[in-house]
């Protein structure tokens, strides 16, 4: 599995030849460099490496001073979204020396790296991206300036530019360079994001003739079908393929949660809450913020299809959320922590996430603190209301900043969950205009939604 991962890994006098020449004299350090950043792209472990962290900790343990080795092992844990400098002083030590590192021996491309880095752990996405691409600019192939762009961009909602980032350089790389394919899987991505559901799919489909295990092509495929309604198509797609995407095991949670959603547009709920317990919740135990926010997200939507979950689902996922607490690394995250806290039975924990919150909004600084505070405190606070039966206070937290949703990052799909609280809170606040405008507004950006219709007759049923 991923044996290609091994194949010709670069040394220090290959990376030159590409015109990415490394400060470190190791070869075998810019090796694993190579071998650690081809499983992060491709989602899945080397069998050949011993997987992607036996692999990123001998690309460190060959030279510790690596620059561009420690800004790869530092940027994944950042854009992993799953720990803060604020709670952990190794984390905050690390980009020190990666700071003081680039300085010292770092080439002019490996202080942007650095820089970027830092400027993300430290909440200024935007600060970060724009390095990445300034190295973009004159590195075209740097492949990890690329790859984290293209996150970076998820995390702040930004459809055009996660699309745009790509389309620029995908022109200048060679066929037979390495994880070539999987550039078409992230352009794929952006076009849908973006609308683009033809050109999306194309793409997707280009990278899956490449490489079958595309797991993000297969997402991004997947966010097509969603986005256009083609449920069913969607299903067989998704199962046909599981052998193929399954290995990739960084995201088959996210992957599974996806065919979740076309189940229950389908209203198929048992085939939905079969694959919660089998699969979403046994991989959430990764505790990788991705895993626990797809968990949190989908009991959430079935309980608003009116399918009851029990409190003890829920409370499987608090000890999970708890360690994450005091992250605040993203809104999106601590909104779904809010999902949870807010459907346990002991308000504990909520207090303790909700003080950890307000401490973080009123104290904290960078970008990440900024959209907490222009919009993200508001849509937890929203969860947590909604949670609560209170409609009214969930429709008005939400529906100002409705358009705005987007700042704190994810997907359309990924959001789509906010907009289906706030339909429900219209709907049981007898807010019957809004509630029409609110379905209009998810079935232009939706069209053939089954849940829309499901909507449309509840509402019917209610004024009846």
């Amino acid at each position: 599995m991923g044996d290609w991962c091994a194949d010709h890994l670069r040394g220090v006098d290959a990376w030159r030849s590409d015109g990415l020449a490394v400060s470190t004299p190791s070869d075998e350090s810019a090796k694993m460099f190579d071998a650690t950043l081809r499983q992060l792209v491709s989602w899945l472990d080397c069998v050949k490496l011993g997987g992607l962290e036996k692999t990123r900790n001998a690309m460190i343990a060959a030279d510790p001073d690596s620059v561009m080795g420690q800004a790869l092992a530092l940027g994944m844990h950042a854009l992993g979204t799953s720990d803060s400098v604020r709670k952990n002083p190794s984390f905050e030590i690390g980009l020190k020396k990666l700071e003081s590192d680039a300085v010292k021996i770092g080439n002019v491309r490996e202080q942007r790296h650095a820089k970027a880095v830092v400027y993300f752990a430290h909440g200024n996405m935007e600060s970060a991206c724009i390095e990445w691409e300034k190295i973009l600019a004159e590195y075209p192939n740097d492949l990890m300036a690329l790859k984290f762009a293209h996150d970076g961009y998820f995390f702040l909602g930004d459809s055009h530019r996660k699309r745009d980032s790509v389309a620029r350089v995908l022109p200048k790389w060679k066929k037979t360079d390495p994880c070539y394919s999987y550039l078409h899987g992230m352009l794929a991505f952006g076009l849908e994001e973006c609308a683009q559901y033809d050109a999306a799919e194309a793409s997707a489909k280009l990278a899956l003739s490449l490489q079958k295990q595309d797991c993000w092509a297969t997402h991004a495929f997947a966010h097509v079908m969603e986005m256009e309604g083609r449920v069913n198509e969607a299903i067989k797609f998704m199962t046909s393929t599981e052998s193929d995407w399954e290995p990739c095991y960084i995201l088959a949670c996210h992957n599974y949660w996806h065919t979740a959603l076309f189940y229950i547009e389908n209203e198929e709920y048992e085939a939905a809450v079969e694959l919660y317990d089998t699969q979403v919740r046994v991989r959430a135990q990764s505790n990788a913020m991705l895993d626990v926010v797809d968990a949190a997200s989908l009991l959430m939507r079935l309980e608003m299809e009116g399918v009851t979950v029990g409190t003890e689902r829920w409370q499987a996922l608090a000890p999970l959320a708890e360690i994450h607490f005091d992250d605040h690394t993203l809104s999106f995250n601590d909104a779904h922590i809010s999902m949870i806290v807010s459907n346990l039975e002991d308000p504990t924990l909520y207090t303790k996430h909700n003080n950890s919150l307000r401490n973080f909004v009123t104290k904290g600084s960078g970008q990440t603190c900024q959209i907490f505070r222009d919009v993200g405190e508001d849509i937890c606070d929203a969860v947590v209301a909604f949670n609560n039966d209170n409609y009214e206070k969930c429709f008005a937290l939400l529906y100002p900043v409705r358009t705005e949703i987007i700042r704190i990052g994810g997907s359309h799909a990924q959001r789509d969950v906010f907009t289906q609280m706030l339909l429900h809170s219209a709907l049981q606040t007898g807010r019957t205009k809004e509630f029409q405008n609110l379905l209009l507004e998810r079935g232009t950006l939706k069209p053939n939604s089954p849940l829309v219709e499901r909507l449309r007759v509840h509402q019917k049923q209610m004024l009846a």
